[in-house]
């Protein structure tokens, strides 16, 4: 055998059928008429020739995998405009939570029967708005000046600042801040009562037939009427303190006046009081997280009466056979 079939292939040249197929070409194109498009009929072999050696199209597969990994639309939340809509939302979202935190609404801020809410004002300042309370400020607060108005009860933390006093409208009385920490709380018959914890406070009021100032020291507690105002010194404990801070309902030596309207805040339920003797009795009792029913079991056992719980009013009834305290 010659060394031509038995040896190997070369690497430098076309396959045979390659060689075939490119003489019969160029024979069949010698011997065609001219009018033939050569080019055309070379782009039909050279076509045939790709599509041999292409592989087979498994169309059943194809469509198995489509199948298994669906090529369909986006889901929903991946859609473009539903990307935007929601970043639209997020950013909306954020910017209510700001504002409700950091600046108050057109009318101010507001509580619920219950509920409270802790401010940081634009001076740092915090305020811890009581239940059922509103607390607006006047414009340029801030800037200009630091004035506002208070219905119903807060706890104050405020930063000091010399030039530019804190000072709290609530009715007729104004409480300005001397570098302080303290609670005010107002009654519908525009009674006040302010107690100090730490720093000083200025108890301003034109309730009275005329101007009454006085000056409380960390401590102090005072309550302003149409009579004047009352003070009492030392009497805000540092237990007291502690839980004016922590937000608790506290009241000590406080009017049935005023634990009427904190109950009605704190837990939207009417003190009825069956003697008018019970009114000038005070109250020392710590409610927070009690039931109404155990609110009622303190208040007439503090009071010396029967106090009985019906929905939403506790009743202070005179106890049978038991002479009326004073």
């Amino acid at each position: 055998m010659s060394d031509h079939t038995t040896g190997p292939v070369p690497d430098d040249g076309p396959p045979e059928s390659d060689v075939a197929l490119d003489t019969l070409l160029a024979q069949w194109v010698a011997t065609t008429p001219d009018t033939v498009d050569v080019d055309a009929a070379l782009a039909r072999v050279t076509a045939r020739r790709l599509a041999e050696s292409a592989p087979v199209r498994d169309d059943l597969a194809e469509r198995r995998a489509a199948r298994m990994v669906p090529h369909s639309a986006p889901a929903f939340w991946q859609r473009g405009g539903f990307r935007a809509a929601a970043t639209l939302l997020l950013v909306l979202g954020a910017a209510a939570i700001w504002r409700g935190t950091r600046a108050p609404a057109a009318d101010g801020y507001k509580t619920a029967v219950g509920a409270s809410r802790t401010i940081t004002l634009a001076d740092g300042s915090e305020v811890r708005l009581g239940p059922a309370s509103s607390l607006s400020l006047d414009p340029g607060f801030g800037r200009d000046h630091r004035h506002l108005t208070l219905h119903g009860e807060a706890w104050f933390e405020v930063t000091h600042n010399a030039q530019m006093p804190f000072a709290i409208r609530v009715g007729s009385t104004t409480v300005e801040d001397i570098g302080t920490a303290f609670q005010v709380r107002e009654s519908p018959e525009r009674e006040v009562s302010v107690r100090v914890a730490e720093g000083a406070v200025r108890l301003t009021t034109t309730a009275a037939a005329r101007d009454s100032t006085v000056l409380l020291q960390a401590g102090d507690g005072a309550v302003a009427t149409a009579r004047g105002i009352t003070v009492a010194t030392g009497v805000v404990t540092t237990t007291e303190s502690l839980a004016l801070a922590a937000g608790r309902l506290t009241f000590t030596d406080a009017s049935l006046v005023e634990v009427q309207d904190a109950l009605r805040r704190w837990y939207g339920v009417s003190l009825l009081l069956t003697d008018s003797s019970f009114a000038t009795r005070h109250v020392t009792a710590d409610f927070t997280g009690e039931p109404v029913s155990r609110v009622a079991t303190v208040l007439g056992l503090t009071l010396g009466v029967s106090a009985e719980a019906h929905g939403d009013t506790i009743e202070l009834h005179a106890m049978r056979g038991a002479p009326t305290r004073p």
